[in-house]
């Protein structure tokens, strides 16, 4: 108890002038039921002679209208990025002891503490907050335990502007030559988004005098939106082609040669530049999406073939998307790069022209060759080109080559790839939910079920009951944003111990055929899953150990 009076005593110090109170929405989902979502607000309070530590006070916590009160968890750690309206992204907390005041009868049953985990990936800048939390609340008296996921603040999933709605104006200063007036060049870029009007490097000046993106009113079908981007191809030195590209990042152009990767798009958090729309030029995403999706419409202008080339290596648009640790990214990076910071990649360099129609592109995320790696996401880079060889651009200034791009959607799958009962895989199909099977070895033990989901960082909880033929599995899975939940159910019966026991149910109900998981005609019970088709017609899964 003193304990907990010490912690009381800190968190009321730590309240100083400095506190930030955030806004938002909470989902919170119980015991991996879909979650429930409603307003709260959480109190940010930097503390007293600790610089870069914080106060984080939940206030009157609660969930399915059971209040618990203001859940405080003292001493939590942040770095913050360098730019303008930078991030503070928080340390991982495990298991901390917190105090909670102004709680009620809940509050006092839990001892007016609670242990409280804060995740990887939670963030807070000037504006925003972003919090994933874990809470198990036992209540001893109640015998019931409440396992609670907390996912506060809506950021760190997509990407902002992905819709292209909102636009700025970019300029850039050319310096007059001998002390002439200096020329002003500007450009219409969507916010979030970037171009070369926007970029750095030596030949920055070379390259940004002529606009590359523009707002347009050629939309996806179905689009909700009335605005996409135009990206299009342009001339260097008049004659150069130079592809027409738009980053989540920076451009940079330092070299000559196109294809010299100091011609890049980058992101870096100590890269303390911002746009003229006030933003850095990194975009925060702290989810582990499965795939990126994006809808593009692809016209290419006049390509010079070199010769002896291959025509079709020419015709593709591409998109990248890495995901990193928020340290200096670059795409294309060089061959020697190390790939260290890179929690994942998605890279398509085949987009084809499809006759200058919409079409929709869906590429997922590699994080298998980056598994190694000890990098947590905190930002993603994605880039768009006109061309997937650097450099190929159209050579026809009347003639640009010209993409179009709208609803940029970072994808979070919430299904299952995998679920077994006792070890044994049952077969999954696509759009089912509900299953059955039959396992003899039951009538001893409750059933081991183990579910794997199809979502990176999805949530899966298990819940098995008996029922009066063996057992209920429910399982629940929701997508790592909190945006997508689905629930399976397996029923698992003890009625079947072999065919013997099938066939003792009556000759009306006699076995006909057995088959196996591939639909391969059987003489006898397999090992594992099995299909037994009576002579009534019905058909059950039968699982042989």
């Amino acid at each position: 108890m003193k304990k907990i009076f010490t912690l009381m005593a800190a968190a009321v110090m730590a309240m100083t002038a400095g506190a930030e109170d955030y806004t938002d929405q909470l989902a919170i989902t119980l015991n991996g039921s879909a979650p429930m979502k409603s307003e709260a607000t959480i109190t940010v309070n930097p503390e007293e002679g600790a610089d870069g530590t914080y106060t984080i006070v939940l206030n009157k916590f609660s969930f399915q209208g059971l209040l618990i009160g203001d859940v405080t968890i003292t001493g939590v750690k942040g770095t913050t990025t360098s730019a303008a309206g930078g991030y503070t992204f928080f340390n991982e907390v495990v298991d901390q002891e917190a105090a909670i005041t102004n709680g009620d009868m809940i509050a006092t049953l839990l001892g007016n503490k609670v242990n409280v985990s804060i995740k990887p990936g939670s963030w807070m800048n000037a504006d925003k907050m972003h919090l994933v939390i874990n809470l198990p609340v036992k209540i001893a008296m109640l015998g019931q335990d409440f396992d609670v996921v907390a996912v506060f603040g809506d950021g760190g999933y997509q990407i902002p502007n992905s819709d292209f709605e909102a636009f700025h104006t970019a300029t850039f200063t050319k310096e007059g030559i001998f002390g002439g007036e200096p020329t002003v060049y500007t450009s219409d870029e969507p916010n979030a988004w970037h171009s070369f009007m926007s970029s750095t490097g030596a030949l920055a000046s070379f390259v940004s005098d002529t606009p590359h993106t523009f707002i347009s009113d050629d939309v996806r079908p179905g689009s909700e939106g009335t605005k996409s981007v135009m990206v299009t191809s342009g001339l260097v030195f008049g004659s150069i082609p130079a592809n027409g590209t738009i980053t989540t990042g920076q451009m940079q152009a330092g070299a000559i040669d196109a294809a010299s990767t100091d011609n890049c798009a980058f992101l870096d958090f100590a890269n303390e530049d911002v746009d003229d729309n006030g933003d850095p030029f990194y975009t925060v995403m702290t989810g582990t999406p499965d795939a990126i999706s994006m809808w593009v419409k692809f016209k290419q202008g006049t390509i010079k073939i070199e010769e002896g080339a291959n025509p079709d290596d020419y015709k593709y648009a591409t998109v990248s998307a890495i995901i990193t640790d928020g340290t200096r990214t670059q795409d294309p990076a060089p061959a020697d790069a190390s790939t260290d910071n890179i929690v994942a990649k998605a890279q398509n360099a085949k987009i084809e022209s499809n006759g200058g129609e919409w079409q929709q592109i869906v590429v997922p995320f590699d994080y298998d060759t980056y598994a190694g790696n000890d990098a947590q996401a905190k930002a993603i880079l994605v880039t768009v080109s006109t061309n997937a060889l650097p450099g190929v651009g159209s050579s026809d200034a009347d003639n640009p080559d010209v993409l179009y791009l709208d609803d940029v959607e970072l994808v979070y799958n919430a299904g299952l790839s995998k679920l077994t009962c006792n070890g044994t895989d049952v077969e999954l199909e696509e759009g089912k939910f509900d299953y059955e099977i039959e396992d003899p070895s039951i009538a001893e033990a409750e059933p081991v079920i183990e579910a794997v989901s199809d979502g990176r960082g999805a949530y899966v909880a298990t819940d098995v009951v008996p029922t009066s033929t063996g057992y209920k599995a429910t399982i629940y899975v929701n997508s790592n944003d909190m945006k997508t939940s689905n629930t399976y159910t397996l029923a698992v019966n003890k009625t079947a111990s072999g065919i013997e026991n099938i066939d003792a149910e009556g000759a009306d109900n006699a076995v006909e055929a057995i088959y196996n998981v591939n639909g391969q005609r059987v003489n006898e019970l397999q090992k594992g899953i099995n299909i037994v088709r009576k002579a009534d017609g019905t058909t059950v899964k039968v699982l042989k150990k």
